[in-house]
């Protein structure tokens, strides 16, 4: 009964690689691996494919250095740059030194382009044939590539300077006469992106002209690679998730499987910041000891004016950066939009200051303890949105990640502001608040 239901789970796992990952991903590195050393080395190249980039890293720098090489020579030229990015210097040079030099040029060809661009996803494995190439041509190249298990969406054809110069439908292909050339039936004036276009741009092209993919071109017309919808909706998704981490101090490559010892290196430096701003906060209203003290109900209120204004920030937070990854705004000229987020939070200011002062009024029986909180209420606001929309437009003038820890800036400013003009009204109000 146990080798049968060894043979039944081997099966199972052979026939369905990404939905094992996605289970196996549940368990530490060790385990998957421990399941995953006894099968055979394409089905293991198929599920570390499957698995994030940084967890089948783990699991890889703890293979032995043959078994390594082994698994890299099967894997796509784009999962095992992603997959290198998590490794030491060395253990990396040591890898990509081993591949054949297609490989090794391929990687880094990936490797020179910046960031967040069309060239650092594209996938430099694609389809191509040359103008005078026929039918015939074209079907065998097609049959050989499914003996390989692999079915391209489009054959794009180029000319003798390796440019793009057309594409080849499917359809177009069948229904043509086998000797006829290529340059006859291809589409000419191919839709492309080149290799320093932002992903937005891309996702933005693919999403308006419905493709399932789009070829990637250099500066002289060459094509270099292809991007799919597949993967360009993962990088994008991965890339908000790493924003969401960044912005209260998460590392953008830390995941729930990360060690401890990387995840406390991450988010420690972080909270140490973090710490300091609150101490920050804290001094403020140590300042302000004395007139606490006095008048005790300012207390109940402090956290109601620093919530709202570090809630409405982190709105006006929200918004920036996602219009500035969609390239909505021009972080050389942000007037307008400040603008905008300053009389947002003018109008809300007031809108919620009047509800909180009303309540203010009923708490206290003192309406002067209203007209405060309502003013510190409008001002926070005001500053909130001001910060919550300049902070990422900061940090990329300064050629910074907008994300990378907006979160717990905006804290330390929402809450210094809120709690000084919330206490120095309060202060310059005094005389009409004693009783209280």
């Amino acid at each position: 009964m146990t080798t049968l239901s060894t043979e039944l789970a081997r099966t199972l796992i052979e026939q369905h690689p990404i939905d094992t990952a996605l289970v196996l991903e549940r368990y530490s590195h060790e385990d998957a691996w421990e399941l995953l050393s006894d099968l055979d080395l394409e089905t293991q190249a198929e599920i570390l494919e499957a698995f994030h980039s940084e967890y089948a890293a783990q699991i890889l720098l703890d293979t032995d250095t043959a078994k390594r090489q082994e698994i890299f020579r099967e894997l796509p030229t784009q999962i095992s740059a992603d997959i290198l990015e998590h490794f030491p210097d060395n253990v990396r040079e040591e890898v990509v030194s081993a591949l054949p030099s297609l490989h090794q040029e391929e990687l880094e060809l990936l490797d020179s382009f910046e960031e967040d661009t069309a060239g650092s996803i594209m996938n430099p494995e694609f389809t191509a044939l040359r103008e005078d190439a026929t039918v015939t041509d074209a079907i065998r190249r097609l049959r050989r590539l499914s003996l390989l298990g692999r079915s391209p969406s489009y054959i794009y054809i180029e000319n003798d300077d390796d440019q793009l110069t057309g594409v080849l439908m499917m359809r177009d292909l069948v229904l043509s006469q086998p000797n006829l050339k290529l340059r006859n039936i291809m589409i000419e004036n191919v839709i492309r992106v080149y290799t320093d276009d932002s992903l937005n741009d891309v996702a933005k092209l693919l999403r308006e002209r419905r493709l399932l993919a789009v070829p990637v071109v250099n500066d002289r017309e060459e094509l270099v690679g292809v991007i799919s919808g597949t993967e360009l909706v993962e990088e994008l998704q991965e890339e908000g998730f790493e924003d969401a981490q960044k912005m209260f101090g998460a590392g953008s490559d830390e995941h729930a499987n990360s060690a401890v010892k990387f995840s406390i290196q991450k988010r420690f430096p972080w909270l140490e910041v973090n710490l300091l701003t609150a101490f920050l906060a804290a001094a403020v209203v140590a300042s302000f000891n004395g007139l606490i003290a006095e008048i005790t109900i300012l207390a109940a209120f402090l956290p109601v004016v620093a919530g709202q204004s570090g809630n409405a920030g982190a709105q006006a937070l929200a918004v920036m950066l996602r219009s500035l990854a969609m390239n909505e705004v021009d972080p050389k000229q942000p007037q307008g939009v400040l603008r905008k987020e300053a009389l947002v939070g003018l109008v809300n200011g007031i809108l919620t200051g009047i509800s909180a002062a009303v309540i203010a009024y009923f708490v206290s029986k003192n309406l002067a303890l209203g007209l405060v909180v309502l003013a510190a209420m409008t001002v926070n606001l005001v500053v909130a949105g001001l910060a919550g929309a300049g902070i990422p437009i900061i940090m990329q003038r300064l050629n910074q990640d907008p994300a990378q820890s907006s979160n717990i800036i905006l804290t330390t400013v929402t809450d210094v502001l809120g709690f000084a003009t919330f206490l120095g009204l309060a202060l310059l109000a005094k005389p009409y608040l004693s009783g209280l």
